[in-house]
């Protein structure tokens, strides 16, 4: 029997086991589970793709692996399109960088299946959106009829980014939505009594995730009693040659209190620590969004965070955290000591903080806004 379902592909070509529990994945993954789209990502095979089979049900969301057939990715994309536009319900891809591929993807696609839909996914920070309202020459006449007369639907992460994009009039509020990052996480464990721990969870030691500033910080802390700093994520490889390494010789002291967990792929394992820790600090030179800080929410941490991609509308919705200046660790100490010694701080209730996020961020929800947009 043939398959009746509605058709959702999301494009996006060097796509990671990791991607999965992203927005990447999570985006697509929800449009299928919650519209019965048969909903699928196309991509090269370049990983294993585990959490497709193990956290991800599989019957929700497929992989469609791109064949290497032409030596550039935008000609293969360009090649499944054109044997398979017909048969694709809604194309949705991923921020409007390459700009020239964005255009010819969605070209070939409207010229094929012109009842067809298409939905751009911006992730844009400062810098992206900038860019998009300011971009001059052919790439910008590019992005311009892309987005007017090609394009159905956009979103964009933050309202201030929403806001910007409206009152330049660089996309007309009939295709632009705010829909921030979300979450798909159904935690049943009870939340276990918290730890004196401050987490963060990202690249360590890139500069956007400004690592150094966070160490810093905490060597400065006078009076740290029992806290511990656990700091969750994959290490760029010079900054832990370079710079852990000297940090420790400097704060020999600080061995039992700044703990590296490296990158882990268990959910359940991070959610551990998510669950047990009492703040959560992200210290960023910037984000689109910063989806950890939703997720760090959910389990009820305190937010210490920069003025980076949602926050402050994180910060407005639970009311459990405060903005940091960026790049100053000086700052950032005098904000962790004064929590340290107010521990009347952390009492909300972490079972109101959960609920909160769920009825906000739950991609399940935010899917609504862009099934309306695209039907």
């Amino acid at each position: 029997m043939k398959n009746s379902k509605k058709k959702y592909l999301c494009i996006f070509p060097h796509l990671f086991n990791y991607h999965l529990i992203k927005d990447v994945g999570l985006l697509p993954y929800n449009m299928g589970k919650s519209f019965d789209y048969d909903a699928a990502i196309l991509t090269y095979n370049i990983d294993d793709y585990e959490y497709l089979k193990e956290e991800l049900n599989s019957k929700y969301l497929k992989l469609i692996f791109l064949e290497k057939k032409f030596k550039t990715e935008t000609r293969d994309v360009l090649w499944y399109l054109i044997k398979n536009s017909r048969k694709i319900d809604v194309l949705q891809s991923f921020h409007l960088h390459n700009t020239l591929g964005i255009f010819s993807y969605f070209l070939v696609y409207k010229f094929l299946n012109p009842k067809g839909k298409t939905y751009v996914k911006l992730d844009a920070d400062d810098l992206i959106t900038s860019l998009l309202i300011n971009k001059k020459g052919v790439p910008g006449f590019l992005q311009k009829i892309a987005i007017k007369h090609l394009i159905d639907c956009i979103s964009v992460e933050s309202s201030e980014q929403y806001k910007k994009l409206i009152e330049t009039e660089t996309i007309s509020p009939n295709k632009l939505i705010h829909v921030p990052n979300g979450i798909d996480i159904n935690y049943t464990t009870k939340i276990p009594k918290k730890k004196n721990y401050i987490l963060t969870v990202g690249r360590l030691g890139t500069h956007q995730k400004a690592t150094e500033v966070l160490l810093e910080a905490f060597s400065k802390i006078e009076k740290l009693d029992d806290w511990k700093l656990i700091l969750i994520g994959s290490i760029k490889k010079s900054f832990e040659e370079e710079y852990i390494k000297k940090y420790f010789v400097i704060n020999p002291h600080l061995k039992d209190k700044v703990i590296f967990k490296g990158h882990l792929s268990d959910r359940d394992e991070v959610y551990k620590f998510y669950s047990q820790s009492k703040i959560f600090c992200f210290p960023s030179r910037w984000e689109s969004f910063g989806i950890a800080l939703i997720e760090a929410a959910y389990f009820g941490n305190y937010l210490v965070t920069t003025d980076v991609g949602g926050a402050k509308d994180v910060l407005k919705i639970i009311d459990y955290g405060e903005l940091i200046k960026m790049d100053d660790s000086d700052y950032l100490a005098d904000k962790l000591q004064k929590l340290i010694l107010s521990p009347e701080t952390f009492e909300k209730n972490p079972k109101e903080l959960m609920n909160e996020v769920n009825e906000n961020y739950n991609w399940s929800n935010l899917c609504k806004k862009i099934y309306k947009m695209i039907n």
